[in-house]
């Protein structure tokens, strides 16, 4: 399976935290969608009050229409709709939905909260303004990238928008079943595992550093990918079911490609036996 080097784990950090150079190597690669979150920060920044739950939309009025189009999308499949009304209809969790100027292409989620029993109460997802644009590179994000197949297609921007938005809510329910202390004893260490990582000249061999990656059981890049699959997974569950689109066995057969190329440790949670069956397609 082909993964980024441990030293670009370095710029994975600078990214999160803002730091990093807007003149990346690739115009948008797997670092970047996520950039301008510190995503090991799992305190939330603002806090839902008693009488918050459901859904709340943060849109500037000159993103709305696109916002609105992109969520109708999403609500035009089954999957989409189930998975929206799942917290829509919760009076006990609050899903905070914006979409921002600084976020460009990328999506993010964070702000997470939980209440004294450790259950997940409330979470943002934060939306670039050009959600509808840009293919992330296929190493963590198979899923996302196979849409390049299909972007001749007329409505082929709005579906990725929809795509990346399944992704992110799949970031809520991935949280929701992690118990909360290990995840946020993850972010912890994760990001202490950088702050030496960055002040050590790089060195993978730092006591300090495998004494992390053995509280950790394994090195931050594992933990991180592990989330990013599962999301992929999420949105996968959602492309499928847009499957009268005229690019969707050309898609299909690159989101194989990609799983199989850079995913193969994770091609079961993928279940892609059955993927090219709405419409058949041929291999």
């Amino acid at each position: 399976m082909k993964r980024y080097p441990v030293v670009l784990l370095v710029v994975v950090f600078l990214l999160a935290v803002g730091a990093a150079s807007a003149n990346s190597v690739s115009p948008f690669s797997s670092i970047d969608y996520h950039s301008g979150l510190i995503f090991f920060d799992s305190s939330p920044t603002s806090p839902k009050s008693a009488d918050e739950f459901g859904i709340k939309e943060d849109v500037p009025k000159e993103y709305l229409p696109r916002y609105e189009k992109w969520k109708e999308e999403l609500l035009t499949t089954e999957f989409g709709r189930k998975l929206w009304d799942s917290y829509a209809g919760n009076h006990d969790f609050l899903l905070r939905i914006k979409v921002s100027s600084s976020r460009k292409f990328g999506a993010g989620t964070d702000d997470f909260e939980w209440d004294d029993n450790g259950k997940l109460i409330a979470a943002t997802v934060t939306l670039g303004k050009d959600l509808d644009k840009g293919f992330p590179d296929p190493v963590y994000y198979p899923v996302m990238n196979s849409l390049s197949s299909g972007e001749s297609h007329s409505g082929a921007n709005i579906i990725l928008a929809s795509v990346k938005m399944a992704h992110e809510i799949g970031h809520v329910l991935y949280t929701e079943r992690i118990n909360s202390l290990l995840f946020r004893k993850q972010n912890k260490l994760m990001e202490s595992y950088y702050k030496i990582f960055l002040s050590n000249g790089f060195n993978t061999k730092d006591p300090r550093l495998v004494a992390l990656e053995k509280e950790l059981g394994g090195q931050p890049i594992a933990i991180w990918e592990d989330r990013e699959y599962w999301s992929e997974v999420n949105a996968l569950r959602y492309l499928v079911e847009i499957g009268n689109q005229s690019f969707y066995c050309s898609v299909i057969s690159k989101v194989k490609r990609n799983v199989s190329e850079y995913a193969v440790n994770y091609k079961d949670r993928f279940d892609l036996s059955n993927l090219s069956n709405r419409p058949v397609c041929s291999d």
